[in-house]
């Protein structure tokens, strides 16, 4: 079942009249040290560079792999990701496990003004698989991108590890593959994949250094060798570890990104 509103709090603020956008979030118990700690600073500097708010949730619960808790919590980045747009003419999903490393650019940039959203694309070689990753997700507050929340929130937590992201592929009309999402691919497609743009790998670039298999769920360590990098990443996704092997690597990552 998704969360309930009652299940996650908000410490967002009144939305400041001069914000071009928001940034938004969210962690329970798991994650929380983590956003706090390495996530949202890099989050904040982003923003003042380039005139967001930030809005981090608290939610009741999480998890960690693709245990209930979690798959709980992955799917209420919906209905946060919602109250944002009825606020802000753009909001921006960070996941709590990504860190944005450069400042330079603002992601806003490639998203094209017709279209209501961008995401990345995730390539797996060793799985055979590309589809779009929710760790990053931008959306424009207009009529489609509510009616694409809708269409989400119908699809409902889908089986496997991917309890959102799987629902996003079911609305964007994207072939699935098997049950782990092995062989994914572009299917017919839907209304809502003509509207989408996607932003640069190094928008949400996988973190594939210092991993073994003690360390990693649900993709093998040896899947991210392959994975494709760019030199100089503007986000890092941390996925597919567990929670003290994302910490240890978010930390020093985090230093290296603020000068610390």
């Amino acid at each position: 079942m998704p969360v309930s509103e009652q299940d996650h709090s908000s410490s967002s603020s009144p939305a400041t009249a001069a914000a071009s956008g928001v940034i938004v979030t969210a962690a329970g118990p798991t994650m929380r040290s983590v956003l706090h700690d390495q996530a949202l600073p890099t989050f904040h500097r982003f923003a003042a560079r380039w005139g967001y708010d930030v809005r981090p949730e608290d939610l009741g619960r999480d998890g960690s792999g693709a245990d209930d808790p979690a798959q709980g919590a992955k799917f209420a980045k919906l209905a946060i990701l919602r109250a944002a747009l009825t606020d802000y003419p753009l909001a921006l999903w960070l996941d709590a496990d990504v860190l944005v490393v450069r400042f330079d650019e603002d992601v806003a940039d490639h998203l094209h003004p017709d279209h209501f959203q961008a995401l990345a694309l995730e390539q797996v070689p060793y799985e055979h698989r590309v589809n779009p990753n929710t760790g990053v997700w931008l959306m424009r507050s207009c009529p489609e991108a509510f009616e694409f929340l809708d269409a989400v929130e119908a699809a409902g937590q889908q089986p496997g590890p991917w309890a959102d992201q799987g629902a996003v592929l079911a609305a964007l009309g994207w072939r699935r593959g098997d049950e782990r999402y092995h062989w994914a691919g572009p299917g017919e497609g839907s209304p809502f994949l003509e509207r989408t743009s996607w932003l640069p790998p190094g928008w949400n670039q996988p973190h594939v250094d210092g991993r073994d298999e003690a360390s990693c769920y649900n993709s093998p360590a040896e899947s991210y060798a392959t994975r494709p990098t760019v030199p100089r990443p503007h986000a890092v996704h941390f996925m597919g570890l567990t929670p003290e092997a994302r910490a240890s690597e978010m930390a020093r990552l985090a230093a290296a990104a603020l000068g610390e």
